[in-house]
């Protein structure tokens, strides 16, 4: 933007101040160069518009300088006022990163402490896990052995004979007649119970009752273990007439299962005893080896 104009007072004094200047040079000249000059129009004309661009040139230098001294100011308030805004944006920039450092601090403890709750939380879920699984066998064995016991108690049962009537001694009439061997077959009696009770305590294998037909002989079977009580049918074909071998008979397992009572049994048990199959003589011990090895086995069942 150029300068405003200046006054004329001011062009007027500079111009007084030039042309008194310029007076005073011609003063201190020597008297024949005065002398001289006044009586040359050439070099007074000449020395007129040297005087002018002189006032010309200082003018100009003086409104130059005002500008120059002019926009120096300006620039500086300029520089001054982006400088301070630069600082201040520095400041607020500065503030701010040191409040995010303060939340990321916490964040970060915070964070720790969670940490150390998720680790102990794991813990104690492994902990609580384990001690379930644990529960869950000895609840399943103690279940299992629950039903083993009731079912010796109710074979137990069922092979006692029957409660004689307790008759008054003087409704009794003496007899003089006594069985011969009535003490010996009372003890052999008590000797095959003894057995049976010995093989099913090794066994876990409790025959409740055995029915015999013209074809075939029926045995009614509970086999116990650790994971539970199988009961099934086990039938025995008679020799025929023509073929009185021994090994000729076939043997027939019939499962019978309750899906209600025998749920667990049934996840574990292959599909061969589940259903009704046959088989020789020959293969009856692979047969009841491979029932024991289901029945007592350990089984793990993993949870998802």
């Amino acid at each position: 933007m150029p300068p405003p104009p200046r006054p004329a007072a001011r062009q007027s004094s500079n111009a007084r101040s030039s042309s008194k200047q310029f007076q005073s040079h011609r003063r201190a000249g020597s008297a024949s160069d005065t002398e001289r000059g006044s009586g040359d129009p050439t070099l007074r004309r000449r020395l007129g518009e040297m005087t002018k661009k002189l006032e010309n040139i200082n003018l100009k230098y003086q409104n130059v300088r005002e500008v120059g001294i002019q926009e120096k100011e300006s620039n500086f308030d300029r520089l001054k006022r982006a400088t301070d805004k630069r600082e201040k944006a520095q400041d607020d920039l500065i503030q701010s990163l040191k409040q995010q450092i303060t939340s990321l601090q916490s964040i970060s403890l915070e964070t720790s402490s969670l940490r150390n709750e998720i680790s102990a939380l794991k813990d104690s879920n492994a902990r609580l896990v384990a001690e379930n699984k644990t529960l869950t066998a000895s609840l399943t064995s103690t279940q299992n052995e629950n039903k083993t016991l009731s079912t010796k108690l109710a074979a137990a049962r069922s092979s006692q004979p029957p409660e004689s009537k307790i008759v008054p001694g003087s409704a009794v009439k003496p007899r003089s007649v006594v069985l011969p061997g009535s003490a010996e077959a009372a003890k052999e009696t008590q000797i095959r119970q003894l057995k049976e009770d010995l093989y099913s305590d090794l066994t876990g294998l409790i025959v409740r009752g055995v029915k015999r037909n013209d074809s075939e002989d029926v045995y009614d079977c509970i086999q116990t273990g650790r994971n539970g009580t199988l009961h099934f049918h086990l039938a025995v074909s008679s020799p025929d007439a023509d073929k009185p071998a021994y090994e000729d008979a076939e043997f027939a397992y019939t499962p019978l299962l309750d899906e209600n009572r025998d749920r667990d049994l049934l996840d574990i048990l292959p599909d061969y005893l589940t259903e009704e199959i046959c088989f020789p003589r020959s293969h009856a011990a692979k047969f009841y080896a491979k029932v024991v090895d289901c029945m007592t086995k350990r089984i793990v069942v993993e949870e998802d």
